[in-house]
């Protein structure tokens, strides 16, 4: 086997598509050159979500992806996806609306393999969390959404983080492993508080010295094999897989909500004087694809993950996510839920839940297809059911809204 096969799995961003990628000549034999595009057009139909309290109707663009990526003298590889997302998401009666992200990197991966199956690779990359909670934004999910809104990592932008890692397989790629540091939360220096004026609130030190957030996702291979940079929930090939997987992440002084301000401090600590929790996350979760009689297919997956901030934190407690999926021909079904709550005694501020299930239409296998998703997310934000972590109560679940939204997505790509 090729030594460049692994790298060329982060074409798998887009795993659909590799094949039919538009090659650009170079006039080398020792390199090779793909251009693939990505683009999702959805309708958004929110039950009790406008003004009126009648069906808001919205339409817009999920994603509009352009992806290059390629290979150089049988050991480089390299990968830059850039993205415009959400663009015309609740325009205004003036205005299409812009992207919520216009024109952005959404991935950059450079590979080099010195021997097979065995990749070092730099840039901004997928963190390691679990299976579930990295699928594919392209092919990856019959889902239009995998159930990745539960994800409480600290500064990840589409879950990504500049970093550095290895990727590989060992005993005969039974075993497929990624290990690596991330960037994760660095380090700011303490804000001592002023009573002003103007006032100043006091802010911790936050991992001090810029101590990098490390992290590894290991899988066992049960039945076939994945070689992708992300995952499919279904794979539509008449090959069957089944996979456990376990994932750790760890940060020194560095559980923080994505500001300073809202960092968790070790019990006993106040003011300028308190110091940072650590941060914490672990991660388990299995999945099988199987194949069936009639060209019908069968999968599910489904995990329990951790994270730790320390006591007294909204962001430490448990998740729980998975789906069932069936295909029959070019129809799919799917239902798929997940659910994030507090530890007891913590504020509940962050606690979620969403139950969805549809129909999908695969025009030309995960590349080209149409979905029709109907979900409902608790406590939902009206009018935006997409929100990723929506404020709850203080209580939780406890008379929180759930906002009832139909989905109608169009994906092409090539």
């Amino acid at each position: 086997m090729n030594r460049i096969a692994l790298p060329l799995g982060l074409a798998a961003l887009l795993v659909s598509f590799s094949a039919s990628a538009v090659r650009v000549p170079t006039g080398s034999d020792d390199i090779n050159l793909n251009v693939n595009a990505f683009l999702q057009a959805r309708y958004e139909g929110t039950f009790e979500g406008s003004v009126e309290k009648s069906f808001d109707s919205d339409f817009f663009l999920r994603r509009a992806r352009i992806q290059v990526s390629g290979t150089a003298y049988k050991t480089l590889s390299f990968l830059i996806q850039t993205d415009n997302s959400q663009m015309g998401k609740r325009g205004t009666p003036t205005s299409v609306g812009g992207a919520t992200n216009p024109a952005f990197v959404q991935d950059l991966v450079i590979g080099w393999t010195p021997f097979e199956d065995f990749t070092v690779e730099m840039g901004l990359l997928l963190t390691p969390t679990s299976r579930i909670l990295g699928y594919s934004a392209s092919g990856g999910q019959v889902q239009i959404e995998a159930p990745i809104d539960i994800i409480f990592q600290p500064l990840d932008r589409g879950f990504r983080q500049n970093g550095a890692e290895v990727r590989g397989f060992l005993l005969a790629r039974r075993i497929h492993y990624r290990a690596g540091v991330w960037e994760g939360f660095h380090s700011a220096a303490a804000v001592p508080a002023v009573v002003g004026p103007p006032a100043v609130a006091a802010t911790p030190a936050v991992n001090p010295g810029g101590k990098p957030m490390i992290g590894a996702h290991v899988r066992l291979n049960l039945i076939g094999e994945e070689t992708g940079y992300a995952f499919n929930a279904m794979y539509l090939d008449g090959k069957p897989r089944a996979s456990i997987g376990a994932s750790v992440q760890y940060q020194p002084r560095a559980a923080c909500a994505g500001a300073t301000s809202a960092c968790s401090l070790v019990a006993g600590t106040s003011g300028v004087t308190g110091s940072v929790n650590d941060y914490k996350f672990f991660g388990g979760d299995a999945f099988i694809d199987l194949p069936l009689p009639g060209d019908m297919e069968f999968s599910a997956d489904g995990g329990i993950f951790r994270w730790d901030y320390g006591d007294a934190f909204n962001r430490t407690g448990t998740g729980f996510a998975g789906s069932l999926n069936f295909r029959a021909g070019v129809i799919g079904a799917f239902l798929s839920a997940y659910k994030y709550g507090s530890d007891s005694g913590n504020v509940h501020t962050a606690d979620r839940r969403n139950i969805a299930g549809g129909l999908t239409w695969f025009v030309k296998g995960q590349a080209d297809k149409i979905t029709l998703e109907l979900n409902g997310i608790t406590p939902g934000t009206p009018g935006n059911p997409a929100a990723i972590a929506p404020v709850a109560s203080n209580t939780g679940f406890q008379n929180a809204a759930t906002t009832t939204a139909i989905w109608l997505q169009g994906q092409a790509g090539f």
